[in-house]
């Protein structure tokens, strides 16, 4: 059973939690084993809901700022089975922010025909610190169409680490400004460790 939230995560940061419903005590209890008890400068809370078929798929990520590291924090369903037929799945990544080494900042705006009212209605954060790389693979081949030669494979090595999407159709503007919020607050953290 998990402990109750405590005290040492801010107050905003536990209602966020209780209002995205995943499980806010097992989320809380997560994050306060990793912040440790530094204080939490910045926070996003984002809930996704994913539907395979007949199964509904809960996950939240949760970032969470302290003066000297990211705590990226994902909660997801288990698949169910005879012995275990509910479980949540709490992986944490603490990250010292001198590993930060890429944000990124993808906007997209509405905006009338002069531009003058653009608005960000969807934005993507993408942030890496090596912990992670995407391997993409394919047959590498030649031009000779007779040529039966295996010629091994060829393919890109790219970080993975983590890439948040939210949309104000999907989300509201509010958790596009939070976002928005959360990316300058850690470009001023990292910049201040730099």
């Amino acid at each position: 059973m998990a402990s109750a939230p405590t005290s040492a995560l801010p107050a905003d940061l536990l209602s966020e939690l209780e209002g995205a419903g995943y499980f806010p005590q097992i989320a809380a209890a997560s994050l306060e084993r990793s912040v440790r008890g530094a204080a939490v400068i910045a926070h996003l809370v984002r809930p996704e809901t994913t539907f395979d078929g007949p199964e509904v798929r809960r996950h939240l990520t949760v970032l969470a700022l302290t003066a000297t590291h990211l705590v990226i924090s994902h909660l997801d369903d288990d698949p169910a089975d005879v012995l275990n037929p509910s479980q949540v799945v709490a992986a944490v990544e603490r990250v010292r922010l001198e590993r930060v080494h890429t944000t990124g900042l993808s906007q997209v705006f509405d905006a009338d025909a002069s531009g003058a009212r653009a608005r960000e209605s969807e934005v993507t954060l993408a942030l890496t610190w090596g912990g992670s790389r995407r391997l993409d693979l394919e047959r590498a081949w030649c031009e000779d169409p007779e040529c039966q030669v295996d010629h091994g494979f060829s393919g890109t090595l790219s970080p993975g680490d983590l890439a948040l999407r939210v949309s104000a159709l999907a989300d509201g503007e509010a958790a596009v400004r939070a976002a928005l919020d959360f990316h300058d607050a850690l470009l001023d953290a990292v910049d201040a460790r730099a």
